[in-house]
């Protein structure tokens, strides 16, 4: 493409750009023109005019939330289990725990940690009053629960692990790792 032709296709697509503008600005609605001003009413005339918009009181600050914007999450447990709550990093408390939340402040994600047993992962929603009974399974009664896996379970068992352990040999030493190595673990 010669460099003439190239400035005639810039030109034409910047005169278009330029008529799309003007064709979107021309489409904005102009606010409303400020109504000329009213004539002061005559002295004799009865009828009484709107105040002026500097006169109009504000609106009364809005109330205090109603007692039924609150939410009351109960999490029941055997007091004896010591079961800790976790919302995120923060602690909770040890259940039984009664929490408050305002209503509709999105879903509470928890996480409860008694000793002896495995951890108990819930949510509790905060759109009404909720009680949340929690149970609590040790490893050797979570074989019945769905989808449990032993945590030392053999994640490929076709694959068979020597159980005697091997150690180095002694005419090897160990190599510090390389940088080609090292880099091809960065994440």
């Amino acid at each position: 493409m010669t460099r003439s032709r190239r400035l005639r296709v810039a030109l034409v697509a910047l005169v278009a750009l330029v008529a799309l503008a003007v064709a979107a600005c021309a489409r904005r609605p102009s606010p409303p023109a400020p109504s000329p001003a009213a004539p002061p009413p005559a002295a004799g005339s009865a009828a009484p005019s709107a105040p002026p918009a500097a006169e109009i009181e504000p609106p009364e600050p809005l109330e205090p939330r109603d007692p039924s914007d609150i939410v009351t999450i109960k999490l029941l447990a055997d007091a004896r289990r010591e079961a800790h709550v976790f919302w995120g990093r923060k602690d909770l408390g040890v259940a039984p725990l009664e929490l408050k939340r305002p209503r509709g402040s999105g879903p509470l994600d928890l996480l409860v940690v008694a000793p002896g047993s495995l951890p108990l992962h819930t949510r509790a929603f905060t759109d009404r009053d909720e009680s949340l009974a929690l149970h609590f399974y040790s490893t050797e009664q979570a074989t019945g629960l769905l989808g449990w896996k032993p945590p030392d379970a053999d994640p490929d068992p076709g694959v068979k692990a020597s159980t005697k352990p091997v150690a180095p040999s002694p005419n090897r030493t160990a190599k510090p790792p390389t940088a080609a190595a090292s880099s091809r673990h960065r994440f």
